[in-house]
């Protein structure tokens, strides 16, 4: 999908300045009328909108030594790109919940159809039951065209993600640090295939390092990208229950399989059910309450149509591997050729041609982009 930036800059620069989190990011571009008007006022602006001298000081101390396009050229060679709120491609139903992203750190690619997502969570001590109904439940959702969204965690988190991905499907992990940080290590080859065929997603810049306090303000994003959250397996004092609570505080279904209630790991599911989750048996009984919400469930029928025909014609299929690729987001030449295994002469013809007809577009120092 084209990705049309409208300001990723501002946006950018707030991420990284320490004391500017979602909310108070919320309250500074209402206050501005825009992050980019926000950004180029001067202090005294700020100061007559009401922020605090001490919050004003640290903004304008970030803007002396905060280098926006060395920012950007180091995401660029680590392979990940940045999006922002005003995105095209930033995930429409993550804009709905209160405390919003300011933007997300991105290694692999969003698409249309990623807006029929469900997220699919449990325990992390998972037991053969777990596992089994996780893999029967993520395997029929797949079928059915939806993306799996998860945690990358050791478990049940792991198993949707493993599982979407041995049958073709989609899937989108949601990280609680930064993206250059695999957690846990042994998930280092699962995390590549999804960057691969679905999607690597962070808050949190690279460099971020583990933090358990990061990890309930993540769960917020895996409900807030997904249309229900499936809990197939858990305590009661399991970590999913903060993943389902956030659902109902976004208006999202919240979805639990009991299991034997001499089994510690289904008392989580059981609780939730109790608390008024869907008690689903099959992945029909998500389909209906879905259905019963007003979900368009052929939505990624009518996205993939849509899709084709904006594809453009190309000369080669150099030309298309160098498309697709940047249908990611913004990529510096390097990563192009060591992603497409093109030599970089090759590309940059290709590229040359591309941008004649409008295909792609030079952002200088190396990057480039599709248009």
């Amino acid at each position: 999908m084209k990705s049309k930036i409208i300001n990723p800059d501002a946006h950018l620069f707030f991420h990284y300045c320490n004391g500017v989190g979602p909310k108070r990011f919320s309250l500074i571009k209402k206050a501005f009328g825009g992050a980019d008007k926000a950004f180029k006022a001067d202090k005294q602006q700020w100061l007559d909108l009401g922020f605090t001298p001490k919050l004003v000081e640290n903004i304008f101390q970030h803007k002396m030594f905060f280098d926006i396009k060395q920012t950007k050229q180091d995401l660029a060679k680590q392979n990940i790109h940045y999006i922002s709120q005003e995105d095209q491609i930033f995930p429409k139903l993550l804009t709905e919940i209160a405390d919003c992203p300011i933007g997300l750190f991105i290694k692999g690619s969003l698409v249309t159809t990623d807006i029929k997502a469900i997220a699919v969570v449990g325990t992390r001590k998972a037991t053969s039951y777990g596992q089994e109904i996780t893999q029967r439940f993520v395997t029929s959702l797949v079928s059915r065209g939806f993306t799996i969204v998860s945690g990358l965690a050791r478990g049940i988190d792991g198993i949707a993600h493993k599982t979407a991905l041995d049958i073709g499907g989609r899937t989108i992990a949601v990280m609680g640090c930064g993206l250059d940080v695999v957690y846990p290590p042994e998930h280092k080859v699962l995390a590549a295939q999804i960057a691969q065929h679905g999607a690597l997603i962070s808050e949190y810049p690279p460099q971020t390092k583990i933090n358990p306090g990061n990890f309930p303000a993540r769960n917020r994003i895996i409900s807030g990208l997904s249309l229900g959250v499936l809990v197939t397996e858990g305590s009661i004092q399991s970590g999913t229950n903060i993943t389902a609570m956030m659902a109902v505080e976004q208006n999202r279904d919240v979805f639990a399989i009991p299991g034997p209630i001499t089994s510690q790991m289904s008392q989580g599911p059981g609780k939730l059910i109790q608390m008024g989750a869907k008690l689903v048996l099959a992945v029909e009984d998500i389909l209906s309450e879905l259905q019963i919400a007003g979900v368009d469930l052929d939505v990624d029928q009518k996205l993939n149509g849509q899709k084709s025909i904006t594809t453009p014609q190309f000369d080669d299929h150099n030309q298309e591997q160098i498309w697709q690729f940047l249908l990611s987001g913004n990529q510096h030449i390097d990563n192009i050729s060591r992603s497409v295994r093109i030599p970089v002469t090759s590309i940059m013809t290709a590229l040359t041609m591309m941008e004649l007809r409008g295909i792609v577009k030079n952002l200088g120092e190396g990057i480039w982009m599709a248009s």
